[in-house]
């Protein structure tokens, strides 16, 4: 019953946000799009092979060759590609052509904002690096067979497109861009990352600290809940100054709805016996005056401030005039949602369908509820195994590891930290949020497969999280500046102009 593990992102939201931002490592994802696509640009962008070993910055002691530069400025431009795929075309801009001819904004080429992107890269990893080399951080053994793992990976998935690993790598990243150039780069960005996480790991905010914080920032955390209706009104081609004559009919309306509704009940009952027809009761959905956890930001202002006012209490109502009509709201709640994070292990089966003939009528749904029927009875098995053994969270990661085709099955399916709809499972999400105790556990089935959750323990508040991120990114980039002023960073950008095309 032993199956290979691999990652899977169907049943789970996967967070675009890396810790460590400079840090850009090329993905099998993107190798073959680079070779039809861009490799031709890549090619015909004519880069002086001088220029490889020429300083074009320095950040501090520390002196980055054109050769450096080149692999951080293509390492932009993939990673961009790769990231906006399907907001190329709208963006205007050709990767077959010269960059430095097509403006990104006004002043700015695309060549420039690349070689900006490049720049910062650069900078912050040198000197990650070299604070890292000073406190005496090395790459052990096993982070060098990382990247030898990586780049063994690599070369497979080129070799199978009928390219050699080199001549991917000089295509992609420019001319000189060899294995062993990569390699090096690679060591230097582990080393720099390594550094990195130890450093902002040692970061320590205590809950007073975040109280602290919050109280400071309140309007960009706390969240409003309300009901609301509009009464739109017309505004005429040509009115007279000062006459508003066309708001009376609106006006009139809100205001005796204001009036009438005492609670939430009321005011949805106001609407339905006075003010809906029968064709829109049928086609609005349930609720549909009903606005939970709406951010500050995301509201007119007149309205926002008032729901935002701390003193605002549950049942409060007003009218405001906002965008062409009379805006009814009723207040039921505003605040900081504490709940607690959760940590949990995930058991995901993905229903793989088997080969099949999509031309015959009904083949693909046969196939895929034969698929998810054998994916069910596959975990119910492990389900029973756990429940029959020692039935406890060690074992339950045992499992995983052996069993799960989720991406945390290598780390027994530990998943810490989870937030509100961390899962695009529903049913998951409300399970694991409904008043859990360690070591209840359930089997859920899915769109993509099925899911045996283990609810090891509460985690911290999320609003606390949040703001301990705020605060380490605040202590990160206050660092990082200061080490940039301290240190010193030049550019050559004539050298640079000549490599960022």
């Amino acid at each position: 019953m032993a199956k290979s593990n691999k990652k899977n992102t169907a049943a789970v939201k996967t967070n675009a946000n890396s810790s460590f931002s400079p840090a850009v490592i090329v993905t099998i994802c993107i190798a073959a799009a680079i070779l039809v696509g861009v490799i031709v640009w890549s090619v015909i962008a004519k880069q002086a092979n001088d220029i490889n070993n020429k300083t074009v910055m320095q950040v501090g002691d520390t002196e980055i060759k054109g050769l450096e530069f080149k692999y951080f400025y293509n390492a932009s431009v993939s990673s961009f590609q790769s990231e906006n795929s399907t907001l190329i075309s709208y963006l205007g801009v050709d990767f077959s052509q010269d960059l430095s001819t097509q403006e990104y904004s006004s002043g700015m080429t695309w060549a420039d904002y690349f070689s900006t992107r490049a720049q910062n890269s650069i900078t912050e990893i040198t000197l990650l690096y070299n604070e890292a080399v000073a406190k005496g951080y090395t790459l052990t053994d096993e982070d060098k067979a990382s990247v030898d793992s990586e780049i063994k990976t690599l070369s497979d998935a080129i070799s199978s497109l009928g390219y050699t690993v080199d001549y991917y790598l000089q295509a992609a990243y420019g001319q000189g861009v060899t294995t062993q150039v990569y390699k090096d780069i690679q060591y230097k960005v582990n080393l720099a990352q390594k550094y990195y996480q130890d450093l902002v790991g040692s970061y320590d905010y205590s809950e007073e600290d975040c109280e602290n914080y919050y109280n400071e920032n309140r309007l960009s955390y706390d969240t409003a809940s309300f009901r609301s209706f509009v009464f739109k009104y017309e505004v005429p081609e040509s009115v007279e100054e000062g006459d508003e004559s066309y708001k009376d009919e609106a006006r009139a309306s809100a205001n005796a709805m204001l009036e009438a509704i005492t609670d939430e009940a009321s005011f949805e009952a106001y609407l339905n016996e006075n003010v809906l027809s029968d064709e829109e009761k049928e086609s609005l959905s349930e609720n549909f005056t009903l606005t939970q956890d709406s951010k500050h930001s995301t509201l007119s202002t007149e309205i926002a401030d008032w729901l935002f006012d701390t003193s605002r209490v549950a049942g409060d109502k007003a009218v405001f005039d906002a965008n062409n009509a009379f805006n009814v709201i009723y207040f039921i709640s505003c605040g900081l949602d504490r709940y607690n994070t959760a940590e949990i292990r995930h058991i995901y089966i993905e229903a793989e369908e088997e080969e099949h003939d999509d031309s015959e009528e009904g083949a693909h749904e046969a196939a895929q509820a034969a698929a998810l029927a054998k994916a069910h009875e596959e975990a119910e098995k492990i389900y029973e195994e756990w429940k029959g053994g020692a039935a406890t969270s060690e074992s339950f990661g045992d499992l995983a590891v052996t069993y799960s085709d989720g991406s945390s099955a290598a780390n027994g399916g530990l998943v810490s930290n989870v937030v509100k709809n961390y899962f695009t499972v529903a049913e998951i999400n409300d399970w694991i949020f409904d008043s859990r105790t360690p070591g209840d556990s359930a089997l859920f089935d899915s769109d993509y497969g099925s899911h045996i959750v283990y609810y090891v323990a509460d985690g911290e508040p999320y609003w606390m999280l949040s703001i301990k991120s705020t605060l380490a990114s605040q202590e990160y980039n206050s660092y990082i500046e200061n080490l940039k002023s301290t240190s010193g960073v030049t550019v050559d950008e004539e050298l640079i102009s000549q490599l960022a095309k």
